[in-house]
């Protein structure tokens, strides 16, 4: 499938935030996008349809899409689709990456503390150019608009690192006018005995409508009020001449809820995602911004709050996110949920390791010659160099996995390029014979460009900056990598027998083997080795067992073989947490099926019975 471009309705407001490489986006491009896996756990395999759903969402059906938002805003044009509440908890540019724990699914038996946690793995990287961040966002948050209804509102979750700047932005994209409240998020927590500030303990949401109607139910989400009789009209009881309303008030635009993932509030079991927010606060943005059966999205889904709490509360979902371990998580919680959804996949051409922030450390790992940024001492908008065959370094801007290079950007990338020049900073020989050496020089590498972008276009552009002097190479990551594009993806090996049993099949995973989780837990016993060493006590290395179950995290099997479809049997699906471990020893009363097996790290392999003996 040819991808096929939409027009985003331009901002609505005046652009009023100006900086360097400002970028104003004008379409959105729809990929192709595959059903990978149907989850019904619904008796009869189709939700329960109400008799006032209006025409639009009458078919529906909850989805969880793995792929960016661009592309999925585009997905949901191409369907007609459109969403009634936007709850967004995008990255906040905190300068920061996000990681989780690996832990060892071996029944908590360890000899060490801390459990059985043998490192981490980035989620995703929040560490940006703030141009970068902001022309990112904006993009966003123009192609959700795009699929909002009419009467819908959006709730945009940031903090004190770059919500100030979104602010402006929001109001260019929805109208001063659509501008409702400024949410203040705020929770107790411990500080830093150095700090020389006020501790920071506040998130802030930025609530906008689409347009001049909208839903707000106020009822929904009224508290306990200690406000005297007689003040403000229709908030208090009017019979009693004194004493307190019984219908409450509206809360104040300051919310106190704990942090989830440091407190056990809710009575909910947290999912040990970093960013994962509150149920409590999920539940009054949807009760008071949606009605039953309306559609609930959220772009960002992260640990699937969102999508779960819609869901119990009667709402339809679209949730995605573009890391795997995302996707995982939030299905696994929505089958717990018992909520019937669809996972998409967006084709788009790259092929993620995991999450874009381990995909592009990865990508520089294979590129050869490549260093980075810190050690060449440049500055952090390159992302590091490539060594040339005469041993200098030809600076190299990474646009991303998820961005598209556009004419905006190859202008701000050598106005970049001529302030190294201009600045006196090391000139950087090229590794292109043709070119004259010593001559500044760098190389642009993208996933996607626009069409009308290639190498003659930004020989133009430079030309037209009248610096002939500077030389710009232009990248494809795909020719780049060449024939080391296999190797982003690793291949995990398991050995399973089959054997009947009377009417029955019972499936045993043998053996598992993961490299990469045997590299990580070889680093973890190095990293221990040396501390015992420094402290002069004793050391035992964690070894693996003759199974290697404990690097599994769940087991699946689809029964129904249902084309490319994952259909997965949810009676047989295990799942260990991080004080369990997987039994290893299924049955199932056919001989058909495929079995998936998820490692700790999130990767994942598929093996048909076919190919069991």
């Amino acid at each position: 499938m040819k991808p096929i471009q939409y027009n985003i309705t331009p901002a609505k407001g005046q652009a009023l935030l100006n900086f360097q490489g400002r970028r104003l986006p004008e379409r959105i491009t729809l990929f192709e996008t595959e059903l990978i896996e149907e989850v019904r756990p619904s008796k009869n395999g189709q939700q329960k349809l109400k008799t006032d759903e209006t025409e639009l969402n009458k078919d529906f059906r909850n989805l969880l899409v793995h792929g960016d938002v661009l592309s999925t805003c585009a997905y949901l044009k191409s369907k007609d689709i459109k969403v009634d509440l936007v709850y967004i908890d995008p990255p906040f540019a905190s300068g920061a990456n996000y990681a989780k724990k690996i832990y060892l699914r071996n029944g908590n038996k360890t000899e060490f503390e801390n459990a059985n946690a043998i490192g981490e793995e980035v989620m995703y990287g929040d560490i940006w150019q703030k141009e970068d961040y902001l022309n990112w966002l904006y993009e966003r948050l123009l192609a959700i608009k795009e699929v909002m209804s009419e009467t819908a509102s959006i709730y945009v979750h940031l903090d004190h690192h770059i919500g100030h700047y979104a602010k402006i932005i929001l109001d260019e994209i929805f109208g001063e006018a659509n501008f409702i409240n400024e949410i203040i998020w705020c929770y107790h927590g411990p500080g830093s005995p150095n700090m020389k500030h006020f501790s920071r303990k506040h998130d802030n949401i930025f609530l906008y409508s689409k347009g001049e109607e909208r839903i707000f139910n106020d009822d929904e989400v009224r508290v306990d009020s200690e406000v005297h009789v007689g003040g403000f009209n229709g908030e208090m009881n009017k019979d009693v001449s004194t004493g307190y309303s019984d219908k409450g008030k509206i809360p104040e635009d300051w919310w106190e809820f704990a942090v989830s993932s440091r407190f056990k509030v809710d009575g909910v079991k947290r999912v040990d995602y970093a960013t994962e927010k509150p149920f409590k606060l999920l539940e009054r943005v949807i009760k008071a911004s949606s009605d039953k059966n309306m559609i609930v999205a959220d772009f960002f889904g992260g640990s699937g709050v969102t999508a779960k709490v819609a869901h119990d509360l009667g709402r339809k979902f679209i949730t995605g996110d573009v890391g795997i371990n995302a996707i995982q998580t939030m299905r696994d919680r929505l089958v717990k949920a018992k909520a019937d959804f669809d996972v998409l996949k967006v084709k788009d051409g790259v092929q993620l390791f995991r999450n874009p922030a381990q995909t592009q450390a990865k990508i520089f790992n294979l590129i050869d010659g490549f260093v980075s940024n810190t050690e060449l001492e440049l500055n952090t908008f390159w992302d590091g160099g490539i060594q040339s065959r005469k041993g200098t370094y030809v600076p190299v801007k990474f646009i991303g996995l998820d961005k598209k290079l556009t004419k905006e950007q190859v202008d701000f990338i050598i106005q970049q390029l001529i302030s190294l020049e201009d600045n006196e900073q090391e000139e950087i020989q090229t590794d292109t014979e043709e070119w004259t050496n010593k001559i500044p020089a760098c190389k642009i590498i993208y996933a996607y460009k626009d069409i009308d972008i290639d190498q003659k276009y930004v020989n133009k552009a430079v030309k037209a900056a009248k610096k002939t002097s500077i030389k710009v190479e232009l990248l494809s990551l795909d020719d780049l990598l060449e024939e080391k594009a296999d190797l982003l993806m690793g291949e995990d090996t398991a050995m399973i027998e089959m054997t009947q049993e009377n009417d029955t099949y019972k499936v045993e995973i043998k053996q598992y083997f993961s490299p990469y989780i045997k590299n990580k837990l070889d680093d973890f016993n190095q990293k221990r080795k040396e501390t015992a060493f420094k402290k002069q006590q004793g050391y035992k290395p964690i070894e693996l067992s003759e199974t290697g179950l404990e690097m599994v995290e769940s087991i699946q099997f689809d029964t129904t073989l249902k084309d490319n479809i994952w259909t997965s049997n949810l009676n047989l699906e295990d799942k260990a947490d991080v004080k369990s471990k997987v039994k290893g020893i299924y049955y199932t009363n056919t001989n058909k099926f495929k079995i998936k097996i998820r490692n700790i790290a999130g990767d994942e392999l598929i093996i048909n019975s076919d190919d069991i003996k």
